[in-house]
């Protein structure tokens, strides 16, 4: 008998030898182990213990959380031993689930419950965390719950095991509460003094860093009525701080004019070992920056329980934060416009090697700061729309009289803060971009706070008089040389995104003294082509505000008061079509361009008891300009003069060469576009210009038409796309688009010209030359003359 329990001894002793290597490891203060093989057996013996010696995960994790190994704390050790206890849990899923293989539900047994086993498993675990360092049981308890939560959606721990789940996301909760309360004083200037405890006790980083770092990644996973435990307003004052220090308090961008000289080919360089270069590196590789979604997510979630559990500390948590993000943002603008990275515009300006990886890292930093900016101002909007402020003081207990701010000056700050951005958002096709490769998160952010400050014209209109003056005095003020063009451009593409959204509630004094100054320098330049775009769509909807208030209010003004919309649509008029040429507005931004100016025009003026007489003088005015442009084209298809625009000459297209004269003209595809334009304005007009518009839009497709099998060409396949492009374009507009008072006239309309239109049948004259006035007037004898 003592023969065969010194043997089982002996197997015991032999097959646990791992077991027993890693306790010796654990109770060093060093070892020659590396991280990755000290975590790859704590997952293993924590998830299949020696039995029968210990036979329980207990003592292992007792001496895990209280190893010298350890110490210092260093997020590489603290996030080993997170990702250890991780692992834990999926090896403990596959040893339950290897017993119910073995063990299957039959007739007379109940088989292995997998999350009972797993939870009684975690109960055990957690039994040794008590007695240990706050910073390692959150470590590890992280750990113990992202490994719960990865099986969650299988498993449903949550609610099959609610218990064991809710004491995981309490022992987080708990040891985040015992950092905070051991390394910062709500109010006492926390940094300052941790900074002296930790050279005193010669500790390696920051624990109240580390524990934001670890709670930051599984807090989403925490049930709000847990976190409402924690001191909010602390945490997200050290989570704050974590992300300003993370960026050097934006201040990272200042060492760079003196960190750069020119290289023998004039190309740009960045030293390599300047402070600016080892400043960008030490950011782009830091644990904060890989991590600063999870600090990001983390600071909007603390934020968002904060105010939903206590009103007035949580709008204070969010006016505080604002400020700081803000100010993050003014130090990183101011020097990001001194430094040289702001004037390259190509990679081929950088010198190779070390300057482009540098330059390359600096982006990196910089959209991670934008997206940073924007989950933490998603929060603080989306807390300002849907919790309602008490504008009650600051608070109880306080002595400051100060109300909170409105949602209205909420939102305009963080508008601020984007525009401080707004060089940054061009790399994702800018804050309007309607492109695949736009951010979503950038839109909501932008549009909630433009909503919000919507509510008060006001406010509105003091934050447009803002972006006006900015824009100008940047225009007109000393020291332009010195800007460089594509952050102004960008600026000014933010600045008209902001007034396009909030032109409805412009007055229009305010909209013709500084809105229009500061559009119209910018709707004939390409340059920056999302400020050119944004310049226009600014326009259409300062014409299609005017429209609507005119809807509304059913002026019955005799016409003598013109609105400055009205004043200014000749000029608009001119402007789309000059900026139809080949390089500016592409087929598709003409067309609804076009249709919308008509469809505002439509509505301008002033009615009487019977019909909108101006309003349709207005609406064919335009209609009567696209027309004089497609004259104009036809006449000269090499050069077109167009006076409009403000060089007085302009480049209507690139040449196409014309046929011979037995042959069909190829149109241009200048020319193209304005038929296709003309079209896209049948839905736009009334019943009683439908019947003209339409026989000029019949005339032009029928002139773009395919040649007869005596004259075919090289350009022939072209002109039968065009014309099916045109056919296709008025049918969608007439079977589509058409108005309910309009649709009988239309449907009728193309049933007796579809062959006529679908067959390719040269008319005798063109009508746009010839004229057609005389068959147009004879369909509809109500119709006003031209102006």
């Amino acid at each position: 008998m003592l023969i065969s329990r010194v043997t089982v001894t002996h197997k015991i002793a032999m097959s646990d030898r791992g077991y027993i290597n890693l306790i010796r490891n654990l109770t060093r203060s060093t070892s020659t182990l590396p991280l990755e093989t000290l975590q790859a057996s704590i997952a293993h013996y924590l998830a299949r213990p020696p039995v029968p010696i210990p036979s329980s995960p207990t003592a292992l994790t007792a001496t895990v959380l209280s190893s010298p190994l350890f110490r210092p704390h260093t997020y590489q050790k603290l996030t080993t031993l997170a990702v250890a206890f991780r692992h834990a849990v999926h090896l403990r899923v596959v040893v339950h689930r290897n017993e119910a293989d073995e063990h299957p539900a039959g007739l007379l047994s109940r088989g292995v419950n997998v999350p009972g086993r797993l939870a009684k498993w975690c109960r055990v675990v957690m039994e040794g965390f008590s007695g240990s360092a706050a910073v390692v049981r959150l470590a590890c308890a992280s750990g113990l719950l992202l490994g719960l939560e990865d099986w969650e959606k299988e498993l449903k721990m949550k609610e099959k095991e609610a218990r064991v789940r809710a004491k995981a996301e309490e022992e987080v909760v708990l040891a985040l509460a015992e950092v905070v309360d051991t390394y910062a004083k709500e109010g006492s200037g926390w940094e300052s003094d941790f900074k002296q405890s930790m050279q005193a006790q010669d500790v390696g980083e920051d624990p109240l860093a580390l524990a934001v770092l670890l709670a930051s990644q599984c807090s989403p996973f925490v049930a709000p009525q847990r976190l409402q435990a924690l001191p909010l307003p602390t945490i997200i004052d050290v989570v704050v701080t974590t992300i300003e220090r993370a960026f050097h308090s934006g201040t990272f961008l200042d060492q760079a004019p003196s960190s750069v000289r020119l290289d023998g080919q004039a190309k740009l360089m960045i030293i390599s070992d300047s402070n600016f270069a080892r400043a960008v590196r030490g950011i782009a590789g830091s644990t904060y920056l890989a991590s600063m979604a999870s600090l990001a997510r983390f600071t909007a979630l603390s934020l968002t329980t904060l105010v939903e559990s206590r009103r007035n500390p949580g709008w204070e948590a969010i006016e505080t934060t604002l400020d700081r993000i803000k100010s993050l943002t003014v130090s990183i603008e101011s020097g990001w416009v001194r430094g040289p990275l702001a004037d390259v515009s190509e990679d081929s300006e950088l010198s190779e090697g070390a300057t482009r990886e540098t330059a390359t890292a600096t982006w990196q930093v910089l959209k991670t700061v934008l997206f940073t900016t924007l989950m933490i101002l998603q929060s603080v909007i989306s807390a300002v729309v849907f919790i309602p402020n008490s504008q009650a003081k600051r608070s109880e207990d306080a002595s400051s009289t100060v109300p909170l701010r409105s949602p209205q000056s909420i939102a305009l700050d963080a508008l601020h803060t984007l525009s401080h951005l707004s060089f940054v958002m061009p790399q994702f096709g800018g804050v309007a971009s309607t492109s695949e490769g736009g951010l979503p998160e950038l839109k909501r952010a932008f549009y909630m706070a433009l909503d919000v400050l919507s509510a008060s014209e006001v406010e509105a209109a003091r934050f447009v008089e803002e972006l006006c003056r900015h824009d100008g005095t940047t225009a007109k003020g000393k020291g332009i040389d010195n800007i460089p063009h594509a952050f102004l451009q960008a600026k000014t593409a933010f600045a008209l995104a902001c007034v396009e959204q909030l032109v409805p509630i412009l007055a229009d004094s305010l909209i013709q003294s500084q809105v229009y100054s500061l559009c119209h320098p910018h709707l004939w330049d390409t340059t920056h082509r999302e400020t050119y775009e944004s310049a226009h769509s600014v326009m259409l909807a300062i014409f299609a505000s005017h429209a609507l208030s005119n809807s509304r209010q059913k002026s019955t003004n005799d016409g003598s008061d013109a609105t400055f919309a009205e004043k200014v649509l000749p000029m608009y008029a001119h402007c789309l079509v000059e900026n139809s040429i080949d390089g500016k507005l592409s087929s598709a931004q003409l067309c609804l361009a076009y249709a919308a100016l008509v469809r505002s025009a439509s509505s301008f003026g002033y009615t009487d008891a019977a019909t909108d007489v101006q309003a349709d003088s207005m609406a064919w005015f335009c209609i009567e300009v696209l027309l004089d442009a497609i004259r104009h084209a036809r006449a000269a298809p090499v050069k077109a003069t167009l006076p409009y625009s403000p060089d007085g000459q302009t480049s209507s297209s690139s040449y196409t060469p014309s046929p011979s004269p037995d042959s069909p003209e190829l149109p241009t595809e200048h020319l193209h576009r304005l038929y296709l334009a003309l079209i896209a304005t049948v839905p736009s007009v009334s019943l009683t210009l439908l019947p003209r518009l339409l026989t000029e839009v019949k005339a032009l497709v029928i002139s773009v038409s395919p040649p007869t099998s005596t004259h075919e060409s090289a350009w022939s396949g072209r002109i039968r796309e065009m014309r099916g492009e045109l056919v296709e374009a008025l049918f969608k507009a007439i079977s589509q688009d058409v108005g309910d008072a309009e649709k009988d006239y239309a449907i009728q309309w193309w049933y007796d010209n579809r062959e006529e239109l679908v067959r390719a049948i040269p008319p005798k004259r063109h009508p746009v030359f010839d004229g057609v006035e005389t068959s147009a007037n004879s369909e509809a004898p109500d119709v006003v003359s031209r102006l």
